[in-house]
């Protein structure tokens, strides 16, 4: 049998910070593509790059934090329904 996953929390502020979150990693690869083809500048290029992998690495720890959270709000609520 598979095992579903719960629901991300459906927290604004939440979903705000991933929609910030994937902007950032688009955004940093844009700035590092535009450093390479366009501008030929490595110091921009290497800028964007960092960017985006900051971006990406703060992106899947607040996924992995939605998760948990939202698997305790799950056996939350499977335990309050028991009597």
């Amino acid at each position: 049998m598979r095992r579903q996953t719960p629901p991300l929390p459906k927290d604004g502020i939440y979903r705000s910070i991933l929609w910030a979150l994937v902007v950032t990693v688009i955004g940093g690869v844009l700035i590092a593509l535009a450093g390479d083809m366009i501008l030929h500048d490595p110091a921009v290029n290497r800028f964007g790059a960092i960017a985006a992998l900051v971006g990406a690495g703060l992106y899947v720890f607040f996924r992995f934090m939605g998760a948990r959270e939202a698997k305790r709000q799950a056996e939350e609520d499977r335990g309050s329904g028991e009597p």
